[in-house]
């Protein structure tokens, strides 16, 4: 979209160089014409480039990410397997701006993993990680998305099989979560606290 955007602005600037060419011509300043037509013919081919790397989504997307990896060159490490995530709190960023601003704070390389379709980039600290990626449209799943899912659904089972234990206790007992951590738990009774209070009256 950006590109698309730029490319209008430049073929817009360089029919403007041309109305300006063509006046200068007319007027008492015709040697700065040719300057103003080449920079017309410049705007305009450069406008017709961004034009076309934007109609064609592949094309973009491996400008964005050939441009996000010069640019970060020296922070980035490139990778050829899915980082590890497992014990730590995952933090999706919105733009790669994010990501580095958050290296500049943590001072750890960047990781990032290159795939046809998209490229992750993951900053991982002790305990947390923060993930941006660059994708060719929102339908395409990177590795790394795929690993953070698989992820959230592994702790989402422990967490409702935790609950489900929690639900069917009895009397009072220690049971272990599958955090690794022992509790020991006595069951509420409502109903016979109900009897009690009117036995009391």
């Amino acid at each position: 979209m950006k590109n698309k955007l730029k490319g209008s602005i430049l073929i817009v600037a360089s029919i403007v160089l041309i109305l300006l060419g063509l006046y200068l011509i007319t007027s008492q300043y015709q040697e700065y014409s040719i300057l103003v037509f080449v920079l017309s013919f410049v705007s305009f081919i450069v406008g017709l480039n961004y034009a076309l790397k934007s109609s064609n989504p592949e094309k973009q997307y491996e400008s964005t990410v050939k441009q996000i990896i010069n640019t970060f060159d020296s922070v980035l490490v490139k990778s050829n397997t899915t980082p590890e995530f497992k014990d730590r709190s995952i933090i999706m960023v919105e733009s790669m701006d994010d990501l580095i601003d958050a290296q500049l704070e943590i001072r750890k390389p960047i990781c990032y993993l290159k795939q046809t379709e998209s490229c992750s980039f993951a900053l991982l600290d002790d305990k947390e990680a923060y993930v941006y990626i660059e994708k060719l449209n929102d339908s395409v799943k990177s590795p790394v998305e795929i690993e953070i899912n698989n992820l959230k659904n592994k702790n989402k089972s422990k967490d409702e099989m935790d609950s489900e234990m929690l639900r069917d206790i009895e009397k009072t007992t220690i049971i272990k979560l599958s955090n690794k951590k022992s509790y020991r738990v006595s069951p509420v009774r409502k109903e016979k606290k109900r009897e009690i209070e009117i036995l009391d009256f």
